[in-house]
C-alpha cells in the first residue's frame, strides 16, 4: 500500500477538499493517504468544519496552523517543522499544493527527495498587478525549475509551462464544481423587474472590477432595472468605491466572504460577471456553474474552454467597459 500526502494551504482548502474525499472514498486499499491542512490565518475555513469533514468522509487529517505573516523569518521555523512530520510519515507521493513560501521548499533537500512530489501549479504565469508580483514569479519559477511531477489545471496553463520549461511530467485536470450547500431562498430575485449582477471573490487589479464599475455607471444614467451585488476581500477598496457614481445601485460586502454566506450571495443572482484582465482558472466560476448561474465574462482562454456564449453564458471584449454594459442589456 503506497503512502499519500496531500499538503493543503488554507487557500487551496475548497479544490483539494472533493479531490481529496473521492480518492479516499475510491482508495479500494490501494493507498494510505493523509491530509496535511495548512491554516494561515485567512478566516476562509473554520478547524470544526474541517474536522467536520474529514470524519465524514474518514480522511485521516493532520491540521496545522501556521502563525504570524509569510514574511516573518521565524517562520522558517514552522516550515522545518511541516518537513519534519512529512519526513516521520514517510510518503511515497507528497501531493503539493501547499508551495511553502517562501522557505520550505529551500529547505525540502535536508529533509526528503524532491521525487515525492508532485507540486500543484495554478498560475503557471502570475496575474496582473499581482501582491509581490517579482517575488511570486521568482519562487515559482524556482518550484517549476526544480522539481519533475506537476498538476496543471487549464488547458491554456499547460501550454505555456511545456513552452517553459522541457521534459517534465505534467498531468492537466480541471477544478472541480465548487458545492458550498444548497441554495437559500432570496426575496431579491422574485422582483421581475430587476436584474442582479454579482461579483464575488478576492478583488485584485487582474479581475477587472474598474470595468464592471464603469459599465454599472454608464447604464446607470439611462436605467434603473438592474443592481450589482460587489462581495469580497480588497486591500484597496476606497479606489473602487471613488468610481462608482451610483451607489443606490450597488449592495457592497467587502470582506471576507465566508463559506456558508455563498448560498445566499448566489440565490439573490441572475449573472455572475467575470470582467477579468487575465485568468488561470476561476474558482468562482465553477461556483456559478454548480448552481446553474450564467455568466457574462472577459473573451480570454480559459473562459471561452468553459463558456459557450449565448448558451451557458455570454462573453465580450476583454478590458471594454462599452462591450460590457451592451452585454448586460442584451442578457
Amino acid at each position: 500500500m503506497r503512502n499519500v500526502i496531500f499538503l493543503t494551504g488554507e487557500d487551496m482548502l475548497d479544490v483539494d477538499m472533493p479531490i481529496v474525499k473521492e480518492m479516499n472514498a475510491s482508495n479500494s486499499n490501494q493507498f494510505n493517504i493523509t491530509w496535511m491542512v495548512v491554516l494561515r490565518g485567512y478566516g476562509w475555513f473554520k478547524e470544526d468544519e474541517i474536522n467536520t469533514f474529514c470524519k465524514q468522509n474518514n480522511v485521516n487529517l493532520i491540521l496545522l496552523e501556521q502563525l504570524g505573516k509569510l514574511k516573518n523569518p521565524l517562520s522558517i521555523f514552522f516550515h522545518i517543522k511541516v518537513l519534519k512530520i512529512l519526513k516521520k510519515l514517510n510518503p511515497d507521493v507528497i501531493y503539493d499544493s501547499f508551495a511553502g513560501t517562501p522557505f520550505l521548499h529551500f529547505l525540502r533537500p535536508l529533509f526528503l527527495s524532491k521525487e515525492k512530489f508532485v507540486i500543484a501549479i495554478h498560475d503557471v504565469v502570475q496575474h496582473y498587478k499581482m501582491k509581490n508580483y517579482m517575488a511570486r514569479t521568482f519562487y515559482n519559477n524556482f518550484l517549476m525549475k526544480t522539481y519533475d511531477n506537476f498538476h496543471i489545471f487549464s488547458e491554456n496553463q499547460l501550454k505555456i509551462f511545456n513552452e517553459k520549461f522541457k521534459n517534465k511530467k505534467t498531468f492537466c485536470t480541471p477544478l472541480y464544481l465548487k458545492d458550498f450547500g444548497e441554495l437559500k431562498e432570496n426575496n431579491r430575485i422574485t422582483d421581475k423587474k430587476i436584474t442582479y449582477f454579482l461579483f464575488f471573490g478576492i478583488i485584485r487589479p487582474n479581475k477587472g472590477l474598474d470595468f464592471l464599475i464603469e459599465a454599472a455607471n454608464t447604464l446607470g444614467k439611462r436605467y434603473d432595472n438592474f443592481h450589482v451585488v460587489v462581495a469580497g476581500k480588497c486591500d484597496e477598496w476606497e479606489v473602487y468605491d471613488k468610481q462608482i457614481e451610483r451607489p443606490e445601485q450597488f449592495t457592497l460586502k467587502i470582506g471576507n466572504v465566508e463559506t456558508d454566506e455563498v448560498p445566499d450571495l448566489l440565490s439573490g443572482t441572475h449573472f455572475l460577471v467575470l470582467p477579468y484582465r487575465d485568468v488561470t482558472q476561476s474558482g468562482v466560476l465553477l461556483t456559478s456553474y454548480n448552481y446553474n448561474i450564467p455568466i457574462i465574462a472577459s473573451e480570454l482562454e480559459w473562459f471561452t474552454e468553459y463558456i459557450e456564449d449565448g448558451s451557458t453564458g455570454y462573453l465580450f471584449e476583454s478590458e471594454n467597459a462599452a462591450e460590457l454594459a451592451k452585454k448586460w442589456r442584451s442578457a
